[in-house]
């Protein structure tokens, strides 16, 4: 009967009429930055509120939406005029099971109702319902969110699809704090997509885990070997520092979560991720598997690929936040006057012409003065396609908004430019934008000052940020306001329409607003046009498509002895598992798994028993190396078992960084020249010492501020040395030398030789073991951990290990007297210090609170 009567009222033309003017009053409100309206005149209102109490009763997702816009646009528009409208937002909400953005407005939790016993019942009711009872308190949830805590106290593997503000891996976490707080598990694992997110979820764990006082647990980030008995630990992990722990063959977890989990098909960083979640799974089967994905439409998908019994899929198109689509068009003849238009699936016959006091013709002013103008007095994200152009955009918007600038927070700004100063460069944009309350946010920038950034952001310290795509993988940037001009992903790829989605869906958060508006520049110009695109995105399997789809190409691959490593990452990653499994004799159960016809499993079993009959390294050595191709192991494995007799191990054995700087450079450079002959195949040209250089100044714990003045040095010494010669040399632009360092140090040094280090030091350990070098095998210098976290002191590594940022491990270290301090043995000495009182940056400090906070 409700759906028939919804139905119904929908089809009238006095509800669209009403619905639509409502929705245009909010817009107009919106965009001319206006205050709350005073009393309607005529019916409308108390029609809408009515329709929307029965609309929220209804199963029907686009009618639901409809209750949510008029309640909370109603209360926008008119809650101070209209006493009764706190009433209806807090039944419609009710009904909606949208408890959190309810409870966000303060205000209404004082508010006295009036409304009728049997309907105040029946919304207490509903929130008994949906309120759990955690360790931190107890937790009204949203109907998606309480379903996903019914599956996760049954045990059950789940796989959430929902949209980007749905709460799902705040679920997920709560669920593994309250297991390792009860002592229920022992273990569990929490795969993130990027490096950039490890401590925001580190930092959530920590506050989570902080309730339970008389549990001894630990977060781990760094894939260190723990000393003693073993406590309850979450490892908070990208796949490929949970690869490293695999590596010891007693490691397994209790609980798995794989945090955007769609990703699986993201080439070769895809592939590690399904080879990671088989490897937990086949060492403990009934581990607990949690998947978060965006809106796709085959999430069951996972279920295959990873033979998961049973699974409970969840899968919603609610959002509990609403976004507003606004099109915003400057006309070519009136340059000074924009045409914003609300965009739905079902055309509004509305837009609002708005004059401004700038012409605007230029692509990146009109983004930056119509985000200015529209976003000020809100947190607003500008998105930027490339490092580059974060930072050009970030220096035009502070010269819009120029005197104008909030002088609120002048002090906080100056401290944040000046701790950006000493830790980055003098010369580092950001320290400059941020003095205008504009930040800028992208991949590369060190983790303790993206996280000062998101801080002052969340503080509303800044008002602004310009982001690249590290949007889209989950960093938590609650916003009011996004705007877009013609977005692409990394080099001239134009976002696909569920990228598009995913990042329209950081527009208001759960729990922070009502709505989220979504602001898109020029969109007829666009390349593509992701609004007339299907939401859902897919899952695929990327080994699966290397396999099955690209199928030519890796027999090509497999017959080339001769391939660099890391001309094709996929095909190698695939490759390298692909022999692993041979040589495991699992090789045709992987296949059959990826549904591999069985003409083209017989060509594949041909081409890697061809190779396999050339490659001697040991499988242990080709296990512990996932990333490098077996024929390029080979390569180096037999280059050591040849000449480490006639030459010696010192002459191969990699320095361990804290050594003398001049020996220890001149063997660490001859090291990477095996690297790049070796494995990159090229055995001409003198990279490798600058990259040598480079990494032993990095894993000495130097800053980067150091790193970057000794390249801006290099290059003025250039610029003089080519002056003389009588050549007309340029200085290069230091904020493009402070990107590039930047770059070098987080896809080179903490990514790229970590892996060929890696390789080199377990195929050296597999040769000195054969010659019976027994002791000095045991002493390699764990060279790939030292570039992943730039430090080599045992208290550097110690303080990254209980999860401080490198900034702040590395000024710690510089009050410490002991530069080999153990995990137990920093954490005393933490214990000990009194921040209160020492010269030590905020930002630093608040790095070190949930740590203390447990300890």
């Amino acid at each position: 009967m409700i759906e028939t009567l919804v139905t119904e009222i929908r089809a009238t033309g006095q509800f669209v009429r009403d619905y639509q003017g409502l929705v245009e009053q909010r817009m107009t409100q919106t965009l001319r930055r206006a205050g709350a309206y005073p009393e309607p005149e005529g019916h409308a209102i108390d029609r809408l509120i009515q329709s929307a109490g029965i609309f929220s009763l209804s199963s029907d997702p686009a009618a639901r939406r409809e209750a949510f816009t008029i309640a909370t646009a109603a209360f926008e528009l008119y809650g101070e005029a209209l006493g009764g409208l706190a009433d209806a937002l807090r039944l419609v909400m009710s009904r909606l099971g949208n408890f959190p953005s309810l409870d966000f407005r303060g205000s209404l939790g004082d508010h006295v109702s009036r409304l009728p016993m049997p309907v105040l019942f029946e919304a207490t009711g509903r929130r008994l319902q949906n309120t759990v009872e955690t360790g931190g308190g107890d937790l009204s949830l949203t109907d998606y969110q309480r379903l996903l805590w019914s599956d996760l106290t049954a045990n059950r593997s789940i796989i959430s699809s929902a949209p980007t503000s749905a709460g799902k891996s705040f679920m997920f976490q709560t669920h593994v704090a309250e297991l390792l707080g009860e002592n229920k598990i022992r273990h569990a694992a929490f795969i993130v997509p990027t490096r950039a997110l490890i401590t925001q979820v580190a930092a959530s764990f920590s506050r989570l885990l902080s309730k339970f006082a008389d549990i001894e647990t630990r977060v781990l980030t760094v894939p260190l070997a723990q000393s003693g008995e073993p406590v309850p630990s979450v490892y908070v992990m990208t796949q490929e520092r949970l690869q490293v722990l695999l590596l010891e063959p007693g490691f397994c977890v209790d609980v798995a979560v794989v945090d955007e989990a769609h990703l699986i098909g993201d080439g070769d960083r895809g592939i590690i991720l399904q080879s990671v979640v088989e490897e937990l799974v086949a060492r403990k089967p009934d581990t607990q598997l949690l998947f978060t994905l965006p809106r796709v439409r085959n999430p069951v998908e996972l279920a295959r690929i990873f033979q998961i019994a049973n699974p409970q899929v969840r899968k919603t198109d609610d959002s509990p936040v609403g976004q507003n689509i606004i099109l915003l068009d400057v006309g070519e003849s009136t340059p000074d006057q924009v045409r914003a238009r609300l965009w739905d699936t079902a055309p509004l016959p509305w837009d609002l012409l708005i004059d401004i006091d700038m012409p605007l013709v230029q692509q990146d002013q009109k983004l930056v003065y119509l985000a200015w103008f529209f976003g000020r007095g809100a947190q607003s994200i500008i998105y930027g396609d490339s490092q580059a152009r974060c930072e050009k955009l970030a220096l035009l918007l502070c010269d819009v908004i120029g005197d104008t600038a909030d002088g609120q927070h002048a002090a906080q700004r100056a401290e944040l430019a000046k701790f950006i100063q000493d830790h980055v460069h003098k010369d580092f944009v950001l320290a400059r934008t941020v003095l205008n309350g504009v930040g800028f946010h992208y991949g590369h920038i060190p983790t303790l000052v993206r996280r000062a950034i998101e801080e002052a952001f969340e503080a509303r310290i800044l008002d602004f940020i310009v982001c690249t795509s590290t949007l889209l993988q989950g960093v938590n940037l609650p916003a009011r306001n996004i705007f877009m001009h013609k977005p692409e992903k990394g080099d001239d790829h134009p976002l696909e329409a569920v990228d598009f989605w995913n990042l329209a869906g950081r527009a208001g958060r759960l729990g922070k607003e009502f709505e989220g508006n979504v602001f898109l520049v020029e969109y007829a110009e666009w390349k593509h046009h992701p609004l007339e695109q299907a939401q859902e995105g897919e899952v695929q399997s990327s080994m699966e498509q290397q396999v099955v789809g690209n199928g030519n190409a890796l027999l090509a691959y497999i017959a080339n002895a001769n391939v660099e490593s890391g001309r094709d990452t996929a095909l190698e990653n695939t490759f390298s598992r692909l022999f692993r499994d041979f040589r495991l004799e699992k090789l045709d159960n992987t296949l059959d798994r990826l549904a591999v016809p069985a003409a083209h499993q017989d060509a594949l079993r041909t081409a890697i028993a061809k190779a396999a009959a050339t490659i001697s390294v040991p499988t242990a050595t080709l296990t512990a190396n996932p990333y490098i191709s077996p024929h390029r192991q080979d390569r180096l494995y037999k280059k050591l078992v040849r000449d480490l007799p006639k030459k010696g191990v010192d002459y191969y054995m990699p320095p361990h960084p804290a050594g003398d700087w001049a020996k220890t450079q001149s063997r660490l450079i001859n090291v990477y020249r095996r690297l790049q002959v070796e494995l990159d195949g090229q055995p001409k040209g003198e990279m490798y010492k600058r990259w040598a250089t480079l990494s032993l100044q990095w894993m000495r714990g130097q800053g980067l501020p150091e790193l970057i003045q000794f390249a801006i040095d290099r290059d003025e010494s250039r610029v003089a040395a080519g002056q003389a010669d009588g050549k007309k040399v340029r200085r290069r632009d230091p904020s493009t030398i402070i990107r590039e360092i930047l770059k070098d140090v987080e896809r080179d040094l903490r990514f790229k030789f970590v892996k060929q280090m890696g390789c080199y030091n377990s195929v050296l350990k597999q040769v000195l073991l054969e010659t019976g070098n027994i002791r000095a095998a045991e002493h390699i210098p764990a060279i790939p951990l030292f570039l992943e976290v730039g430090a080599s002191s045992g208290t550097m590594l110690s303080f990254i290990d209980l999860g401080l940022s490198r900034i702040s491990a590395r000024l710690l270290q510089s009050r410490a007297a002991n530069f080999d301090m153990d995990r137990d043995t920093a954490l005393a000495w933490l214990i000990r210090q009194d921040f209160t009182s020492a010269s030590m940056p905020d930002v630093v400090v608040r790095d070190l609170e949930p740590l203390l906070r447990r300890a």
